[in-house]
């Protein structure tokens, strides 16, 4: 106790000065208006510059946990059935034996430009030759099919959308199992036109729409969209509206596809070209 008073008596003069200066600018910004208003904005841009660190650090948490939970979305598509390749043993005469071995795999990437309302439309992937891209890919999101890449640089790379006037794919109802070409029409960014299903196929508004699987280049089964609008009845093929699963509108986390045996199908196309 006694060194707090020797500690007070010796600084004494300090303490008087900081009081009477704490007394003189509370009275000063009480009674002085412009001055208290500058005050308030110098205290309302320290506080925010206090949150916006903080929401920085949160925006940045946010990102680094949708990139974790992107690449374990890749590991589970990866895992699923439609992304192996079946295979028949047969290990005596009177049974088989079904495997299946991984064909695809996912690799996430970021919708960082684009375009919907062009004529061609395409969008730009914050993934390139660097992380395992190349031409030819299909590209999906968690909700359905995206495109495929063009172009690739060592960090980028451009996809042709399905919303293009060259996009085909091949798709089929998933109610009866029959295939036909989904196309873009060019004009709204939500729908689409599918050909060659036979009318004799019964078909209904609100019918899922997913890919066939026989392109090679999607995996079968993605998502597409539903059957919107039926017409064509009493013709050789009906002519159907669908419309997409996918919001190209708000797109952002994808999927590039990679064919783990696309080298070895297009060497066998190539054969069965020559015979």
């Amino acid at each position: 106790m006694k060194n707090i008073f020797q500690l007070l008596k010796r600084n004494f003069y300090v303490l008087l000065f900081l009081i009477l200066e704490a007394v003189s600018l509370v009275l000063f910004f009480r009674y002085h208006q412009q001055q208290q208003s500058r005050l308030y904005d110098f205290c309302t841009g320290v506080r925010g510059s206090f949150m916006s660190s903080g929401e920085y650090r949160t925006r940045r948490e946010l990102r680094d946990e949708n990139q974790r939970l992107q690449r374990e979305n890749a590991w589970l598509r990866a895992s699923l059935e439609t992304a192996g390749l079946q295979t028949v043993h047969f290990p005596d005469s009177t049974g088989t034996d079904s495997v299946f071995g991984q064909m695809y795999v996912f690799l996430p990437a970021r919708v960082v430009d684009g375009h919907i309302n062009l004529a061609d439309n395409y969008f730009v992937l914050d993934a390139g030759e660097s992380d395992g891209v190349a031409p030819g890919m299909a590209v999906i999101s968690p909700n359905g099919i995206v495109g495929i890449v063009d172009r690739v640089s060592r960090h980028f790379s451009s996809v042709i959308s399905v919303l293009h006037r060259q996009s085909m794919v091949s798709v089929r109802l998933a109610a009866t199992g029959h295939s036909g070409s989904l196309t873009w029409p060019g004009r709204r960014c939500d729908e689409a036109s599918l050909s060659d299903i036979p009318s004799h196929v019964e078909v209904r508004v609100g019918d899922r729409v997913v890919t066939s699987g026989l392109s090679l280049v999607y995996p079968g089964g993605i998502p597409v969209g539903f059957v919107s609008e039926i017409a064509g009845e009493g013709e050789d093929f009906y002519r159907l509206k669908i419309r997409f699963s996918e919001d190209y509108r708000r797109i952002g986390l994808v999927y590039v596809v990679k064919n783990l045996y696309k080298e070895e199908i297009d060497a066998c196309r190539q054969v069965s070209g020559k015979i």
